[in-house]
């Protein structure tokens, strides 16, 4: 695969990385989750606790990962079109100096035509910035429900399975 960042390869390395590590983060979760739900046994009402509060852990972590999943392509989405925008800025703004910038019909545009443009594109790239930067926000808060749902959901199992065998333990003669 030919690396996309001809400046510097290693880039497209670690979001290839990261994308990877995502998508099997996520794919153990639920693969967990499904072997909890098949495996789990109730033998007491600690246990239960234990074993309920893991399941719904591992879900909620699930969940979580999905729609950070859905939302990382709407990041992406809002930054492509926040790079267009200022692109097309770029181009107004030499408009204002020597060059010329034609309307799509092929007529010169006027500096206050250019200036009001300029105007407008400024703040629709500020808009999408905002909105960007929200998106980032809820995915950074998403990735830590994830994670951590994740980790209290191994924990609590983890207690649920301990107690089943020592009830099995002190049960045996």
């Amino acid at each position: 695969m030919e690396s996309q960042n001809k400046e510097n390869p290693n880039i497209d390395l670690a979001i290839q990385a990261k994308q990877k590590f995502e998508f099997y983060f996520l794919a153990l979760v639920f693969t967990i989750l499904g072997l909890s739900i098949q495996t789990s046994t109730i033998t007491g009402s600690w246990q239960g606790f234990f074993e309920i509060a893991s399941l719904v852990m591992l879900l909620v972590s699930g969940i979580a990962g999905l729609s950070r999943l859905e939302g990382v392509s709407h990041a992406y989405e809002l930054r492509g079109l926040q790079q267009e925008g200022k692109n097309k800025l770029e181009i107004l703004n030499m408009g204002l100096g020597d060059r010329t910038v034609l309307h799509p019909s092929g007529e010169q545009r006027t500096e206050k035509e250019l200036t009001e443009e300029i105007s407008r594109g400024g703040q629709y790239v500020l808009e999408l910035g905002e909105k960007e930067n929200k998106v980032i926000k809820q995915l950074v808060w998403k990735y830590s429900t994830h994670k951590w749902c994740f980790v209290a959901g191994i924990c609590l199992l983890l207690i649920s399975r301990v107690i089943v065998n020592l009830n099995k333990l002190c049960i045996s003669p």
